[in-house]
């Protein structure tokens, strides 16, 4: 496969079948999901489609470039410290939640420097937040605290703080699917729920089995991706494996 946007030769997995990958959007070749690139997949279509950037063998790639950061450990807005959750904007803009300095850092294509979204270092604000994702809908940030065992909502525009959405949660990781429907992984009770606004205890997808290694249990679940068909992908970080 290649990448659409540059034809960059990329491995992937063809563990997605074709009626599962959706053609990119023709104007721009980009993605409407969060956590897919937009590639040339012969063997399924002649048009560019969505793929997963789980299913991306990064070892295909023969030379990595830095694309935030890079310049050491450290709070200035060329430098990361912690980084833990990323989410891609369809303008190519990343945004990285820094673990250790507690806050959301937007890093627009070729920039050389981040600007602060969202700065958690205040009292009862992030305490070691791993991931981020972009609700649509709501024009919001949400982001796991498990420090806090919470998650939390910032708006974008004037990082004004919404009460805490879950509390008593281990959030590893979070995904938000085409529908609006976010996913969290909950380190606490080895599962993963599906939770929609004003729902306050979502509904179990996966796990809730306790922590284990069978098939039906999880040790410490983190990183998800839903794809088009609603099957939910889940790093299983003690148990060294990805589950479906």
């Amino acid at each position: 496969m290649t990448d659409a946007n540059d034809n960059t030769g990329v491995c992937g997995f063809l563990w997605p079948t074709c009626s599962r990958l959706v053609p990119c959007n023709s104007s721009d070749n980009s993605c409407l999901q969060s956590n897919t690139i937009c590639v040339h997949h012969p063997q399924c279509d002649d048009r560019s489609l969505w793929y997963p950037v789980t299913m991306i063998n990064i070892k295909g790639i023969l030379n990595g470039i830095a694309v935030a950061g890079g310049n050491g450990e450290g709070s200035e807005l060329n430098q990361l410290a912690g980084p833990m959750g990323i989410f891609i904007d369809d303008e190519k803009t990343i945004y990285i939640i820094e673990a250790e300095n507690k806050r959301i850092v937007a890093w627009k294509h070729d920039s050389k420097n981040g600007q602060v979204i969202v700065d958690g270092n205040g009292n009862d604000q992030l305490t070691w937040p791993t991931d981020v994702i972009f609700d649509k809908q709501n024009n919001s940030w949400i982001t796991c605290d498990p420090g806090n065992a919470r998650v939390m909502r910032w708006f974008y525009q004037n990082q004004i703080k919404e009460p805490i959405l879950i509390s008593g949660i281990g959030c590893g990781g979070l995904t938000i699917d085409k529908n609006g429907f976010i996913y969290i992984s909950d380190w606490h009770n080895n599962e993963v729920r599906q939770w929609i606004e004003g729902d306050q205890y979502g509904r179990i997808v996966a796990g809730d089995n306790g922590y284990g290694n069978g098939l039906n249990q999880f040790n410490h679940p983190d990183s998800l991706f839903v794809d088009e068909d609603q099957s939910v992908y889940v790093l299983d970080r003690f148990n060294h494996r990805e589950m479906k």
